[in-house]
């Protein structure tokens, strides 16, 4: 039959209790604890204490390694895909434990300095105890610079090492967002939760799709083949865009600006839908750029993308560009004037 596994909370009980009895005992046997009723024995242990320090360590090391297993878990399960990889640093970390232990023992058998003995293992267990837990304290130190630096807050849209959010909880630990994107190939929600720790303020780029301002810059691309009329594929782009986001653009334009941090850069704010050129190997990329909601972005992209095609289908001087393939086959009768020598076949 199976036995259950004893709880954290039980072994630790166990073994404090365990090492307080030792005390007690040590305490009771010396005389420095009486218990009424009981005459105190007077025992001399000074030549049994190397051995009696010895019993401490082990059971000291026994208990600190018994609290250490659930902080240990609890600070690197971030840090390995599974508890099986967490137990198996642990187990390392509890064989160097258990050799530091062996190691005093045979200090103080051999008649090392008790004061020694005490500064050593007490750095020897802070620096564990640091190693362990310097994950939790760095979230701890990124989860104050949220709350004072106001990096992001709940409700605010946000991007951490490629993971896009509506952040949803804020704990001393992690930040917790409702996804979006992802698998995506929009904005939009994928309907699991992702939690993105608090150190990551520090060592990552944080996005703040919503920190001033409710809206966002995006464009669209639309190839034109150099054939078209590119002036008339300008204006039906920017119909396009203004008939969509134009107006709201132009009734936001001021919120917009008063939100840069420095006057010349408000200069530079678009305040209407605008078309970019750029010139391409087979055709002209005219990108148009407009803000808007960050939450609807998906969406305006997709209405002014609808809007460019109907427009265009209506417009015979105007060809959307498209990579294709034309096969010209070859032909022994074509005049030898017409073809390069180098694709002619050779005489017989």
């Amino acid at each position: 039959m199976a036995h259950a596994t004893r709880s954290p909370s039980v072994s630790i009980a166990y073994w404090l209790t365990a090492l307080l009895l030792v005390f007690g005992l040590l305490a009771f046997l010396t005389g420095t604890f009486v218990i009424p009723g009981i005459p105190a024995p007077q025992v001399d242990l000074e030549g049994t204490k190397p051995l009696l320090l010895v019993l401490v360590i082990l059971l000291g090391t026994k208990l600190l390694l018994e609290i250490m297993r659930p902080l240990f878990k609890a600070g690197l399960r971030d840090r390995f895909r599974t508890e099986a990889d967490v137990f198996s640093i642990f187990q390392v970390v509890g064989y160097i434990a258990w050799i530091g232990a062996l190691g005093f023992s045979l200090y103080v058998v051999l008649g090392g300095n008790f004061a020694q003995i005490g500064v050593l293992g007490g750095a020897v267990v802070f620096g564990v105890v640091l190693f362990i837990l310097q994950e939790p304290l760095l979230n701890c130190v990124g989860w104050a610079i949220l709350v004072t630096r106001r990096v992001y807050k709940l409700g605010d849209r946000i991007e951490v090492n490629n993971t896009k959010g509506y952040v949803v909880a804020i704990s001393p630990m992690n930040t917790t967002v409702r996804e979006f994107g992802g698998w995506m190939s929009r904005d939009t929600f994928t309907g699991r939760y992702a939690t993105i720790p608090n150190k990551s303020v520090m060592t990552s780029a944080v996005f703040n799709y919503t920190k001033d301002t409710p809206f966002i810059w995006t464009e669209i691309l639309v190839s034109i083949t150099y054939e078209s009329n590119l002036p008339r594929a300008e204006d039906i782009i920017l119909e396009a865009a203004n008939e969509v986001v134009g107006d709201l653009m132009r009734d936001n334009k001021d919120s917009v600006r008063a939100k840069y941090e420095f006057r010349d850069l408000a200069t530079y704010v678009i305040e209407e839908p605008t078309v970019r050129w750029k010139m391409k190997d087979s055709w002209v990329e005219l990108g148009v750029v407009f803000f808007c909601p960050a939450y609807r972005k998906g969406y305006y992209e997709s209405e002014v993308t609808k809007r460019i095609l109907e427009k265009v289908s209506d417009e015979p001087n105007v060809q959307i560009a498209y990579p294709h393939t034309v096969s010209v086959p070859f032909s022994k009768t074509v005049p030898h004037a017409v073809v390069p020598a180098a694709t002619l076949p050779p005489s017989e």
